[in-house]
C-alpha cells in the first residue's frame, strides 16, 4: 500500500494546506535528496510512492501495520537501518532489492507492527530509516522520519475517575460531574445542566463517563478548550460510545448519539459535505459474552472527522460535544450512553485519505476497530 496519497476531494475541500517540511541536514548527516550544492556527486533520494517526482525526508504507515515498500534512487551502495524509542522495535528492515532495470530504483521493504495489539489507538509515534552508504569512508547518511499515527491535541481515557465498580449494571455508585473533585473538574470537561434541572446527567463511573439517567434525562459531555487546536485545519476525533440494555428485561434504551462542533470548524461526511452535527447508533451492551464487563466496549469504536476553511476555521475555541436524549426535560425512552477513549488528533495533509477515505468517512472505526482476522477465530 502507498504511504503517500493525494485525493481530489481533499483539494476541493481544503487549499493552501502546506506539506510536511523537509527534515533540517545535522552533523555528518545530509537529507534524502540529490543535493549538488553540497559540493559531492553521492546522492540517496527515497520516494514512498515512485509515481511522485518529489523525494520524501519523512513518511507515514500503516496504523493495521504490515508490509510497506520504499523506492530508492542512488549511485551508492548502502546500508538500512531502523532506530526507535521502544523497547522492541515497531519496525523491521526486510529485503533491500537490487536495482529495478526498468526505474533505477531499489526497493526497501519494512514489516510495521500494527500501531496497538489490541483496541483503537491513533496517537503518534515516531522513528529513523537511516540509509548508509555502505563505504563508511564517505561519511554520507539519509535519515526519513517514519511516522504512525496522528498527533493528540486532546486525550483521555478518564482513567482519572474511580467511582464504584468497572461493571455498568451498577449505578448507584456513580458520581455527577458537578460533584467530581477539584482535580477531575480540572482535565476540563464540562457538561450541561438540563433546563429547569440544578445539576447535569452526566457522571463518572470506574474509568469511563456515563451519559443520561433512568428517568429519562439526557445528557453532553463537551471536551476541553486546546488552545493547539488554532493551528490546525483537519481533526479526527474518536471515541468509545456504547447503549444501555437491561440485563433482566432486555428492554433497550435510545442508542442515538449526537457529536457536534462547537467554536469553529465542521464534520466532513464521506461525500464531502459539511454540516455541524452528525447522528450516530451506538451498539448495545453484550451481556452474552462471556467475557463481560471487560469485553463491554468490544466493537464500540467511533471515528469523527472535522475541518476548517478559511471561511469557518478551527479555532482555540473549537470542541467537540457527544450527547444523548434530550436536555429540556424527560423523555419516555431512557438514553444512557456510555463514553470512554476521547481523542481530538490533528491531521496533516498526507493523512487525511490514509484515514477519512480509509473508515468510508464519519462513523464506526473500520479501521482499527476490526480486529485482525486471526483475533476473530
Amino acid at each position: 500500500m502507498n504511504t503517500v496519497f493525494r485525493t481530489g476531494t481533499f483539494s476541493r475541500l481544503f487549499r493552501d494546506i502546506s506539506g510536511i517540511a523537509c527534515l533540517c541536514a545535522a552533523a555528518g548527516l545530509v537529507s534524502c535528496e540529490k543535493q549538488p550544492d553540497l559540493g559531492r556527486s553521492e546522492y540517496i533520494s527515497v520516494y514512498a510512492d515512485p509515481a511522485v517526482p518529489e523525494p520524501a525526508s519523512s513518511i507515514f504507515v500503516n496504523v493495521q501495520g504490515g508490509t510497506e515498500q520504499l523506492y530508492v534512487d542512488t549511485n551508492i551502495d548502502f546500508t538500512v537501518s531502523w532506530e526507535d524509542g521502544e523497547t522492541t522495535p515497531w519496525i523491521r528492515v526486510g529485503e533491500v532489492s537490487p536495482a529495478n532495470p526498468q526505474t533505477g530504483y531499489r526497493t526497501v521493504t519494512l514489516e510495521v507492527d500494527r500501531r496497538t495489539a489490541t483496541g483503537c489507538y491513533y496517537t503518534r509515534r515516531t522513528g529513523m530509516l537511516i540509509l548508509s552508504a555502505a563505504d563508511a569512508s564517505l561519511n554520507y547518511n539519509c535519515i526519513i522520519s517514519v511516522h504512525q499515527g496522528a498527533v493528540a491535541r486532546v486525550s483521555s481515557d478518564f482513567s482519572f475517575l474511580r467511582y464504584g465498580k468497572t461493571d455498568p449494571r451498577f449505578t448507584d455508585d456513580e458520581t455527577p460531574i458537578d460533584d467530581w473533585t477539584a482535580t477531575q473538574k480540572n482535565y476540563g470537561f464540562t457538561s450541561t445542566k438540563a433546563e429547569g434541572e440544578d445539576v447535569a446527567h452526566c457522571y463518572g463511573k470506574n474509568g469511563y463517563l456515563k451519559l443520561g439517567d433512568d428517568e429519562g434525562h439526557g445528557a453532553d459531555i463537551i471536551s476541553p478548550y486546546s488552545n493547539s487546536l488554532r493551528s490546525d485545519s483537519l481533526l479526527m476525533v474518536s471515541f468509545r460510545a456504547v447503549a444501555y440494555e437491561d440485563f433482566y428485561t432486555g428492554a433497550r434504551d435510545d442508542n442515538k448519539v449526537t457529536v457536534e462542533v462547537l467554536g469553529g470548524g465542521s464534520i466532513v461526511d464521506a461525500s464531502g459535505n459539511r454540516s455541524t452535527s452528525i447522528v450516530l447508533e451506538a451498539p448495545y451492551l453484550d451481556y452474552s459474552d462471556e467475557g463481560f464487563p471487560d469485553t463491554m466496549w468490544n466493537g464500540t469504536d467511533f471515528m469523527v472527522f472535522v475541518s476548517g476553511t478559511v471561511q469557518d476555521p478551527v479555532t482555540a475555541d473549537t470542541r467537540i460535544r457527544i450527547s444523548c436524549g434530550s436536555l429540556t426535560g424527560t423523555a419516555e425512552t431512557c438514553s444512557r450512553i456510555f463514553i470512554d477513549n476521547f481523542y481530538i488528533r490533528r491531521l496533516e495533509a498526507e493523512e487525511w485519505e490514509r484515514y477519512f477515505t480509509g473508515n468510508g468517512g464519519s462513523g464506526k472505526d473500520t479501521i482499527l476497530g476490526i480486529l485482525p482476522e486471526e483475533d476473530q477465530q
